[in-house]
């Protein structure tokens, strides 16, 4: 009884997993997540990059995504009753109390990973995962947070910046307070990519919007919502400028080929982007939607090429 029990409870996981947290885009997703911060941070920081910590750091950031989507699911629960009724959890097939255990062993996992890498390492990636718990908890303020809807995900994507430097730290062995201040601001990539996102996928057609779900498209139009996930490309571009002009190194991230790369992936979004906003519907929002989410790992993958080949 107890093998049959068990194996239920292993199918229920896994029908979660497909249905909320898609493997294949999950694993691709946050490995050139993983890999661009890993191979530009040991690039900026001169320290030679090697195979051993970024597995770990790799195996760490997806065991960290994983458990924010426990998270969201449980904040979601009552919501998705009433909206989303087919959700794993709305019908049932993992109990939020099972969710809440798995969360919880998913942060000692984590912490006891990283401390295999050293104390540095550690210290930087419990600041991200207390973040997360504020996340979890909605800042203590979730009732206000939750009638904004660009200020919530601004709030929360902003631990991508702290998971970024947890990715630095355990790759390179420097402490935090050790990252010059361009190093800093190179996490922002993290965010601004996180943004563009999460704007881009709640922005849709006028005929997708569904009545009381508030949408970047509905709060600001398509047009809005167009120029904000394109303010995100933007921003991240600038950071990348800023960050080859502060380091002593003069390690320029936009040089001849990188620059090439990037201008060439911000100008396929900008096209879309704007293909969408002169016309709203569902076919150009979905691409829109595809290609936006394309670009946060094409983005990842050209930082990979530039730390590991320059």
């Amino acid at each position: 009884m107890q093998n049959a029990n068990e194996n239920g409870l292993a199918r229920s996981w896994w029908i979660f997993i497909q249905e909320r947290f898609a493997p294949v885009e999950h694993l691709s997703m946050v490995f050139f997540l993983t890999l661009g911060n890993s191979a530009m941070g040991c690039y900026l920081l001169g320290v030679e990059f090697q195979a051993l910590p970024f597995v770990v750091s790799y195996l760490v950031a997806m065991l960290f995504f994983f458990r924010l989507r426990c998270f969201d699911e449980i904040k979601d629960y009552d919501v998705d009753l009433e909206i989303n009724p087919t959700r794993p959890l709305a019908r049932g097939v993992l109990t939020v109390s099972q969710v809440k255990t798995m969360f919880l062993v998913l942060t000692v996992a984590e912490l006891a990973i990283v401390a295999t890498v050293g104390m540095n390492a550690l210290i930087v990636h419990a600041i991200a995962v207390a973040y997360s718990y504020l996340m979890y908890k909605e800042f203590f303020i979730g009732e206000h947070l939750s009638r904004h809807l660009t200020t919530y995900a601004l709030t929360h994507t902003l631990v991508s910046v702290l998971v970024g430097y947890s990715i630095v730290a355990q790759n390179t062995g420097l402490s935090i307070e050790l990252f010059p201040l361009y190093m800093l601001a190179f996490g922002l990539v993290n965010w601004a990519l996180f943004n563009l996102f999460e704007f881009a996928r709640k922005t849709y057609a006028p005929e997708e919007e569904r009545p009381g779900v508030d949408t970047y498209s509905s709060l600001f139009h398509p047009l809005g919502a167009g120029l904000l996930s394109l303010s995100q490309v933007a921003f991240a571009l600038v950071v990348l400028w800023y960050v080859s002009g502060a380091n002593p190194a003069r390690i320029n991230v936009l040089d001849s080929v990188g620059g090439i790369l990037h201008a060439g992936a911000a100008a396929i979004v900008l096209l879309v982007s704007f293909v969408y906003m002169a016309k709203p519907i569902a076919k150009t929002a979905a691409l829109f939607r595809g290609v936006c989410s394309a670009y946060l790992v094409i983005f990842f993958l050209i930082l990979s090429y530039q730390g590991l080949m320059f």
